[in-house]
């Protein structure tokens, strides 16, 4: 049995992209702030005693740095994995503006990630990133142990989780949805 350890990025650094984080797509060039990087460090100390056969990272900077931190301090390879990436706020990929993209992540939130009445939307549904996260990781099975570096909302999707899941924390499963 496959025990998968999720570990949420550490603290991101958004002023690090500049004028780019006003975009979609430039938050996920954004790396880790220093307190980011020991947040991190904390989850290796907490991971130290654990045979990791892997590491798989979304591929955004912020969780890449603290897989790159993680392997460091474990000696164990990563692999990146595009389909660990974040909830997708615009499936289309078209919103451009600022304000567009804000209006689809509160419909997102007041309809608790699930689409109404069947009726398809631009984002993501939870269901959608749950399915995409573990068809990814059904490669992992033959494994012992794969810590996955990844983020918030694609952590609560995979898991089945509705709280807020802090930087650096470490959330455990031995289940395979």
């Amino acid at each position: 049995m496959t025990t998968f350890l999720f570990v949420r990025h550490g603290e991101p650094d958004y002023d690090s992209v500049g004028s780019w984080s006003r975009f979609p797509f430039g938050k996920d060039y954004a790396g880790l702030t220093e307190r980011g990087k020991r947040q991190i460090e904390e989850s290796c100390r907490k991971l130290a005693d654990r045979k990791v056969d892997i590491i798989v990272s979304s591929p955004y900077t912020r969780t890449m740095q603290g897989a790159a931190i993680l392997s460091r301090f474990l000696g164990v390879d990563v692999a990146v994995e595009n389909d660990l990436h974040e909830w997708e706020v615009d499936l289309t990929h078209t919103v451009t503006e600022e304000k567009d993209f804000l209006a689809l992540c509160k419909e997102h939130d007041k309809y608790g990630g699930i689409y109404p009445d069947e009726v398809p939307r631009k984002w993501e549904s939870t269901e959608m990133v749950r399915r995409r996260v573990w068809k990814c990781l059904e490669k992992y099975r033959s494994c012992s142990c794969v810590v996955v570096s990844g983020h918030a909302m694609m952590m609560q999707a995979a898991l089945g989780i509705d709280r807020a899941i802090e930087y650096g924390e470490i959330l455990s499963t031995s289940c395979f949805v």
